[in-house]
């Protein structure tokens, strides 16, 4: 009787871990993706708001190939019966998790630095948009446009911020600070602008991401813990 209930809870185990694999390489495939079009794509689509979208990117690239190997470990391990397989996919699992682990401890803690960052970075370029309006650099002018377009603010700290010769006259902001501005519009007037500094804004938006992230890499951590639990289940009743 005691080995027909072990003999049981093996072999569902083995079904959910195969099912959690499946979809964890799928995942990974996702990620791999995912990583590659930021790598690619992620200057043209992402504003500079001192977030380093390569490493990032990078990153990604990186988890999901470790997750895509070690999930090939833990289905072929599930569906064969393998020890040797299975006990690489646990160790791979405890590496993983460590890694994870350290990487929340230290997102949790630093978390207060992104402000800085971000007004390092911004700063420059709303600058020069200020005091140069529509003759400042390229360069400049498309970072405060994705800024102010992707946060839907203006200015560091709200429209008042455009003091600047070019923008006084008549009372205008750049054309992404508003929300119905034409397409080809450079300017906009400022009692139509949005009323939200770009600072506080993109500190919002990037802590929110950050915190998202963090919080679905711990429950990827948990997951994790149950395929070691399912895995060394799947052991016992071989």
């Amino acid at each position: 009787m005691c080995e027909t209930i072990k003999a049981c809870i093996a072999g569902c185990a083995k079904c959910i871990l195969i099912i959690i694999n499946v979809v964890a390489l799928v995942a990974s495939v996702g990620l791999i993706a995912a990583g590659s079009y930021v790598l690619v794509e992620g200057d043209e689509y992402i504003p500079e708001v001192g977030v380093d979208t390569d490493t990032t990117a990078i990153a990604l690239i990186v988890i999901g190939v470790l997750i895509f190997m070690i999930g090939c470990f833990g289905c072929f391990g599930a569906m064969t019966g393998k020890h040797g397989l299975l006990n690489i996919y646990l160790i791979g699992l405890l590496v993983i998790i460590i890694i994870e682990a350290a990487i929340i401890i230290y997102g949790f803690v630093n978390k207060g630095e992104v402000t800085e960052t971000i007004t390092t970075s911004i700063s420059g370029p709303f600058k020069e948009v200020n005091e140069k309006g529509t003759s400042a650099a390229e360069a400049d002018q498309v970072t405060v446009d994705g800024i102010q377009t992707l946060a839907k603010c203006c200015g560091i700290d709200g429209p008042d911020y455009y003091t600047g010769t070019a923008w006084l006259v008549g009372g205008k902001v750049p054309a992404s600070c508003c929300k119905d501005a034409a397409e080809d519009a450079e300017k906009c007037d400022k009692a139509d602008a949005y009323e939200e500094g770009c600072l506080e804004s993109s500190e919002d938006m990037v802590n929110s991401a950050i915190e998202l992230l963090l919080y679905v890499l711990l429950a990827v951590v948990v997951l994790q813990i149950v395929c070691m639990i399912l895995a060394w289940c799947s052991k016992g009743g071989e």
